[in-house]
């Protein structure tokens, strides 16, 4: 698969712009970013799976999930963490920042590789929205349990 932005010319977009970004930390990152946008697809799965077991009370199913979901966004995590590190490195220690990031690409590319970026600030908040959907339901799965197990919650006040 061709990388956008994977140009050997890596000379600044234009003058007194910072060091053009070098040839393997775009490729680096580019690849990461392909890969994260594979693992939130697969996430994304993962938390559906997780919702439609937990609308069946599949407790063996939960617990499979739930590790599978642990290791994809520990996979996740670490390319994140380098990626910021690699930013700051690039960035001389100032604030990472993507748009900066995105700045010392070649014009050729800078629409392609800020494209992808798009592509996976939206798959990160695709998996936000399952996620909360996801534990709702199950706060609202305990409550329930609670209620039933013991009784209504004792209040302090009785209403009136």
């Amino acid at each position: 698969m061709s990388l956008p932005g994977a140009a050997t010319d890596t000379r600044p977009a234009h003058s007194g712009a910072a060091p053009a970004m070098p040839r393997a930390a775009m490729e680096r990152l580019l690849r990461d970013v392909q890969a994260d946008l594979a693992d939130y697809a697969g996430l994304n799965d993962l938390l559906d799976a997780q919702f439609a077991g937990a609308l069946r009370h599949d407790a063996q199913a939960m617990e499979s999930l739930a590790g599978r979901i642990v290791a994809v966004v520990d996979q996740l995590d670490a390319r994140r963490q380098f990626r910021v590190g690699l930013l700051a490195r690039l960035t001389g220690g100032a604030t990472p920042s993507v748009p900066a990031l995105v700045a010392q690409w070649p014009a050729a590319r800078r629409a392609a590789v800020q494209a992808l970026w798009d592509r996976l600030e939206q798959a990160v908040q695709d998996c936000k929205a399952r996620n909360l959907r996801n534990a709702r339901l199950l706060t609202e799965q305990n409550a329930l349990l609670a209620r039933v197990l013991h009784g209504p919650e004792d209040t302090l006040y009785a209403d009136a």
